[in-house]
């Protein structure tokens, strides 16, 4: 073979080879550190320095390192490995750090195994009882009340207080009294009633949560417009009134669910008068059929603000010349959710038009005000109510229900005052460190529901909907719940069994989920089984059912997210203890700043008290847990570690639940409940950034530990792209054809602005609408994840 010229030269010295050692896991820093000195120490210029570079497979060798850093450097924490007790860090220390993602060493190890830990040998130990804060709280042993303390807004127990005393005919207090079983008045309502009865003022509302402030402004309507149609007995008196007389009455309401509470409590005092219509137009419906019912005729209105400001300028039946009253109910809400413009326009117009004394027929409507009058409902009075009273109201009478009394003087001029929640509500606040949020939910809910008939409904607040469609998606058994036919096409997939939390006392308990993202018809079946069930039942729900809904015997509410405002707090421990019932609310407080949160909450200092994760967990896993069913088992099965003790069972289940998720990836599984996890945790994340201003040094973004937060998502690692915009386009539920949005985050987005919204925003993953209406507020204080949010 002929020479073909290469000439190869291998110059090999007398220095070994040295073998390239590839740097992973730990922080960008300490690799490079590593890298630079094992350089150093290479060429020959070493400085002193004994570091010796680490590999992954070397970690093992010498485990009184930490992960991937030389012996230059010394460690950042020391820790005991495998010892619970550990030193809190230092704040700016763990500032940089929480921020990377990535988990202390030794949270999730492989290796021999752990004699304190339950899993089996060389598998993978998910620890939760290591490198977690300190908590500032000290923790005293609870005190049990002697006597428990008496309903602040119960109904009034003095016999000689009835409603026909208050001004009321006949034929409603017996209504009340023999149908909706309602014997006596409470506070609000006796101070409300007869003066909107006998005089023809504006009026400003304000009562805790729970008290009946509804009843309050419906039954002096109803009771005047009946005074048109019946005698002095009771008796009809040749009925004049009927659903074409004219409207009479508007009652807005920030909410669609809020508003069907309000035309269902007011078709119930109706009964009694089948004669006087009342109908609702909200968003999420169609107009033509609001229109419809419109140009038959009706007497009292409840709407939302965007869709009555979008019939005001299109719908030419719709005549507000015999309008008496304006109701604004929760008018703090409706100031936040950004009505002020449409409240402004619905308040001009009704004003404008002139004021009719008599209908087409000739009936004169001498039983009714002679002037428009407007009733303004709110718990607190902030600066925006304020603004709002200013618009609407004139010379209003100030009516709260703890006094009597009811000032003349202009209702915006009242200094703000402080809502506290009832007397006989009892608050818990829970310090659970990051990692141990989800098992200490699960292990609150099923201690809860331990004893037959202790704890009937509750309900969980989360701050994002991606968190409650994964939490929902996590708790639900294999199977879903059964339900009437009628019904069970819309709820099918927001009613399910639960999971982990039941008992041999309640075997079966019902889990259900709401948020604005949810079609309309959704969510309103699935609010009525809610309301409707006698099971044990559990609802996830996001800030949209925080306001004015009355839900019969809720027994338990648990913020597992703080809210975004203290005021926001004081509505949504509101939804239990309702009409004088005992109701209990728990928050989750992650030690550190957040705990200074709670000197900002409105309550006495008797009815909050401390309560650390461990008794909680002590009582929740005494007992074993049932796992889920899969599509392929028949019979539950029930999770069992290899030492039976409350903390081994802790870390069983998340081990298991970090098993599940990895699972639906690796089976492709159609519930993609790993990346629902991922963009659950997100969602989260850019949430907890839209606390107010006042209240942000407290939930600071900056002292939040990725990694422990992920592990709460049942994650093994943090996942990126929080503040990198969506990787994906993300379509909501009931989107039409033709890009027509059906399920409106946004709970009244019928109006023009808000369409124009939704179209723009398309492709902007969903959160709840009291956070994006809050970003849309506050869009130039929050950081620069405000534009992931969903505004539509």
């Amino acid at each position: 073979m002929a020479d073909s010229g290469l000439l190869l030269n291998f110059d090999l010295t007398d220095q070994p080879l040295k073998r390239q050692v590839k740097y992973t896991g730990g922080r960008w820093r300490d690799r490079v550190s590593a890298q630079r000195s094992a350089k150093r120490n290479g060429d020959g210029q070493s400085t002193g320095t004994n570091a010796t570079p680490l590999s992954a497979n070397r970690r093992d060798h010498n485990p009184s390192l930490p992960d991937d850093i030389g012996n230059d450097r010394p460690a950042k924490r020391q820790r005991i490995q495998g010892d619970s007790r550990q030193e809190r860090h230092d704040v700016s220390s763990r500032s940089v750090s929480y921020m990377t993602g990535k988990l202390p060493p030794g949270s999730i190890s492989s290796g021999p195994k752990n004699p304190n830990q339950g899993s089996k040998p060389g598998g993978v130990t998910s620890r939760l009882f290591t490198s977690n804060p300190t908590p500032k709280t000290v923790f005293e042993d609870p005190v049990e009340d002697v006597e428990p303390a008496a309903p602040s807004n119960a109904p009034l127990s003095d016999e000689a207080e009835n409603f026909h005393a208050l001004g009321l005919s006949r034929r409603i207090a017996q209504h009340l009294f023999a149908k909706l079983e309602m014997k006596a008045p409470t506070s609000i309502q006796k101070n409300t009633i007869p003066l909107l009865i006998k005089e023809d003022s504006d009026a400003f509302l304000q009562a805790q949560t729970g008290s009946g402030k509804t009843l309050a402004y419906l039954l002096p309507i109803v009771q005047r417009i009946m005074a048109m149609s019946l005698s002095e007995d009771g008796s009809n008196a040749g009925v004049r009134i009927h659903r074409d007389s004219g409207l009479f009455a508007i009652v807005l309401a920030p909410t669609r669910e809020l508003c069907k509470q309000i035309a269902t409590v007011l078709e119930k005092v109706l009964r009694c008068a089948p004669w006087i219509v009342s109908t609702t137009v909200i968003g999420g419906e169609s107009k033509k059929s609001e229109k419809a019912r419109l140009r038959k005729g009706v007497n009292i209105l409840v709407a939302t603000p965007g869709r009555l400001a979008d019939h005001l300028d299109n719908t030419k039946v719709l005549d507000v010349g015999t309008v008496r009253w304006l109701v604004l109910d929760e008018g703090d809400r409706l100031m936040e959710m950004g009505f002020e413009d449409e409240l402004k326009s619905i308040v001009s117009k009704i004003r404008k038009e002139e004021l009719r004394g008599s209908n087409k027929d000739g009936v004169k409507f001498d039983q009714l005000p002679q002037r428009r009058v407007t009733v303004l409902c709110s718990a607190t009075m902030k600066r925006n109510v304020q603004k709002l009273g200013e618009i609407s109201l004139q010379d209003a009478a100030h009516i709260t229900g703890t006094t009597s009394e009811n000032s003349g003087e202009d209702a915006t001029e009242v200094d703000e005052a402080v809502f506290a929640a009832p007397s006989q509500l009892k608050q818990t606040y829970l310090i659970v460190p990051g990692k141990l949020r989800l098992v200490t939910l699960i292990a609150l809910l099923k201690s809860s529901f331990a004893r037959r008939g202790s704890i009937m409904k509750a309900i969980i607040f989360i701050s994002c909907a991606d968190s409650v469609d994964f939490h929902f998606d996590l708790f639900r058994n294999g199977s879903t719940r059964s339900a009437p036919p009628a019904k069970s096409a819309l709820i099918d997939n927001t009613v399910a069994d639960a999971a982990y939390i039941t008992s041999p006392a309640n075997p079966t308990v019902a889990l259900l989920k709401l948020h604005g993202s949810l079609p309309q018809p959704v969510r309103t079946a699935t609010l009525n089984s809610f309301r409707t069930t006698n099971d044990p039942c559990v609802l996830i729900t996001t800030d949209i059912a925080s306001r004015g809904l009355d839900v019969p015997a809720v027994d338990l509410v648990v913020e597992y997210d703080p809210a975004f405002s203290v005021d926001d707090h004081t509505h949504r421990i509101g939804r239990t203890a309702r009409a004088g019932r005992p109701g209990k609310a728990v928050l989750f407080i992650q030690p550190g700043c957040e705990e200074g949160y709670i000197g900002l909450l409105n309550s006495t200092a008797s009815s909050v008290a401390p309560q650390s994760y461990e008794s909680t967990l002590q009582k929740g896993f005494f007992s074993p847990i049932t796992l889920p069913k899969t599509e392929k088992e028949t019979d539950p099965t029930t999770l069992v570690s290899d030492k039976q003790t409350p903390n081994s069972r802790a870390e069983a289940l998340q081990l298991h639940i970090e098993q599940r998720l990895l699972a639906t990836e690796k089976e492709g599984s159609n519930s993609k409940l790993l990346d629902s996890a991922r963009q659950a945790f997100r969602s989260h994340i850019r949430a907890y950034a839209t606390h107010v201003r006042d209240e942000r040094q407290y939930f600071d973004i900056t002292q939040l530990h990725l990694g422990h937060t992920a592990k709460s998502y049942g994650l093994r690692e943090a996942p990126g792209g929080i503040g990198g915009g969506p990787s994906r386009r993300t379509f909501r539920a009931g989107q039409g054809k033709g890009g027509e949005q059906k399920g409106a985050d946004r709970n009244d987005g019928d109006n023009k602005a808000s369409s124009k919204r939704r179209a723009d925003d398309d492709d902007i993953p969903a959160v709840d609408d009291a956070a994006a209406m809050r970003m849309r507020m506050k869009m130039k204080e929050v950081m620069n994840v405000a534009s992931e949010f969903n505004i539509g």
